[in-house]
């Protein structure tokens, strides 16, 4: 039996290829600056976009005041609760977050 995944935001970048961050604490910053935990490194991403918390086991995605939104499942939010699978959207940066198992978009074991 294989160890469950961690809590993860899968990142899928223009080129078509993909980035994982692990979501291994209570709170990471999501932006475009290099200081930020999880950089997603597009124009049209804030500095300093969202915030990703975990709550006991849950997790939200909070906009930090970012110029171009954050929306969850096309939905721009100001915080939301996050499910396995949802898409968040960082300005047009496309990422699921992912809380168990395999990715439900490309249904791998």
């Amino acid at each position: 039996m294989t160890a469950p995944l961690a809590p993860r935001l899968r990142w899928e970048r223009k080129d078509g290829s993909f980035a994982e961050f692990p979501i291994d604490r209570a709170v990471l910053v999501v932006g475009r600056d290099e200081t930020c935990d999880i950089v997603i490194d597009e124009p049209l991403v804030s500095r300093a976009h969202a915030r990703l918390e975990r709550r006991g086991d849950r997790y939200f995605v909070l906009d930090i005041g970012s110029t171009n939104s954050t929306r969850v499942n096309g939905d721009a939010v100001v915080e939301r609760e996050l499910h396995h699978g949802d898409e968040v959207t960082f300005s047009r940066a496309r990422c699921l977050f992912l809380k168990e198992g395999p990715d439900p978009v490309a249904g791998g074991v």
